[in-house]
């Protein structure tokens, strides 16, 4: 006889001994997402390299490299000279901005006022040898006697190669005296060239090697 009062029997839970696949489609899915993203990181590298060494190539085809020389002889003339000037000796031409001049702490932007300082009062030695042309102008004092000619360097352009006379002083009979003492004082002027390349990538220049990037060309007091 059934015992009516017997727990019926609960269900037994069937379980799925089936292993599931790990390598699923929407594994596969990222896993070439990520390998998407790799390859374009090294591609955007790779470009970058090549793009940043193109780049060091043009600069390097247009970078001016300017330097101060000095002498005091002519040498196609055979005569005593002092020269001043500048000369690019880099491969690509040049913006110069301005030239500054140091001599005894003080800065000059004015070649005469630095020969005023430095050595003999030029507008003196001027207004006398322009009474002497207004009295004889048939004869170039200027050239007999010996003048300081210079030319203008602020923004002028530059080639690669190519150079700008600073100064020019002929050593004649009638200025030997200021003459030496301009020769001796060249030895203690010191430059400061600010220029451009057509880049518009800006150095300082010594005038001796030395040779620093800059933002812009701005002229100290």
């Amino acid at each position: 006889m059934d015992d009516q009062h017997s727990k019926p029997s609960l269900p037994v839970p069937v379980t799925n001994t089936k292993q599931q696949a790990w390598f699923t489609n929407e594994r596969l899915n990222l896993l070439l997402a990520l390998c998407a993203i790799v390859i374009s990181a090294a591609s955007f590298y790779a470009t970058y390299l090549q793009a940043s060494a193109a780049e060091r190539q043009v600069k390097a085809a247009t970078w001016p490299w300017l330097e101060v020389i000095s002498g005091n002889f002519n040498d196609q003339e055979k005569v005593a000279e002092i020269a001043l000037k500048i000369t690019n000796s880099g491969s690509g031409p040049a913006i110069i901005k301005y030239v500054q001049y140091f001599h005894n702490d003080q800065s000059y932007v004015d070649i005469f006022s630095l020969i005023k300082d430095c050595c003999f009062d030029v507008y003196a030695y001027e207004k006398q040898l322009l009474e002497l042309q207004e009295k004889s102008p048939k004869i170039n004092f200027f050239e007999q006697f010996g003048w300081l000619f210079t030319s203008e360097s602020q923004n002028r352009l530059l080639a690669a190669g190519t150079s700008i006379s600073l100064l020019n002083f002929k050593r004649t009979s009638f200025n030997d005296t200021q003459w030496q003492t301009v020769d001796k004082q060249r030895f203690k002027i010191s430059t400061s060239i600010c220029y451009c390349s057509l880049l518009e990538q800006c150095y300082i220049s010594d005038g001796r090697g030395t040779v620093s990037e800059v933002e812009h060309c701005a002229l100290n007091d």
